[in-house]
């Protein structure tokens, strides 16, 4: 069973990067997410992705929002100690409990959550901010 979930994550990620029709705004756009009352930010650079971004963003709806993790804020996810690597950031219906959680729980055991889990995918997530100085698309 874990290795099924473990193929439906990976799924999710490689499809994450992977639209042929997709330009890549060379600074991206980044997006300010909330999750059970804490916040991070997340670059993305993949129009079709910032589409579904900024369709949540506009709805104001809660749901999946997934990525896989790397260590470091990346530039752009300061205070946190992980980022979600930008080209892998996706809007899903549906994810898998294993990669749920807050921001802090990723914190917490970012060991963990980056060499065993490889991803977050908090299934509560709303997109609460896009910065006007990345408007790249």
């Amino acid at each position: 069973m874990r290795g099924v979930m473990w193929v439906g994550v990976g799924a999710a990620l490689a499809l994450a990067g992977c639209s042929d029709d997709a330009v890549q705004p060379s600074e991206g756009v980044l997006f300010t997410v909330e999750v059970s009352g804490e916040t991070f930010q997340t670059r993305v650079f993949d129009t079709d992705v910032i589409d579904a971004m900024d369709a949540r963003l506009t709805a104001g709806t809660s749901g999946v929002v997934l990525g896989g993790l790397a260590a470091g804020d990346g530039g752009f996810n300061a205070p946190w100690g992980w980022h979600w690597s930008p080209t892998t950031v996706e809007v899903a219906d549906a994810a898998i409990e294993l990669c749920d959680g807050r921001p802090s729980m990723v914190e917490a055991d970012l060991t963990y959550w980056i060499d065993t889990v490889g991803a977050f995918c908090p299934w509560g997530a709303t997109v609460v901010g896009r910065d006007p100085a990345m408007a790249g698309s």
